[in-house]
């Protein structure tokens, strides 16, 4: 089971990365905070991020359309669940 608070951390820190990205094109300090969210999420993403049947890499995007509707694994068909 998938919890419902890492899938909107792992987008809050997409979010992040992306602005700090654009902003750090003006001020360069920036860019390290964009690092910052990048290994946040990517870190979420291993840990919590994957099938809680087979381990699955699954997509964020996917993971987010699950909230609200019933996803099964592209990998193994069982129903990802979120919780």
């Amino acid at each position: 089971m998938i919890k419902r608070n890492k899938i909107t951390l792992a987008f809050i820190s997409v979010i992040v990365f992306v602005v700090c990205l654009i902003a750090g094109v003006f001020f360069k300090p920036i860019f390290i905070l964009a690092a910052v969210a990048l290994a946040f999420y990517l870190y979420i993403d291993k840990r919590y991020l994957r099938c809680p049947h087979c381990g699955t890499f699954e997509n964020l995007e996917r993971l987010f359309y699950a909230k609200t509707h019933v996803y099964h694994c592209r990998h193994c068909g069982e129903r990802i669940e979120i919780e």
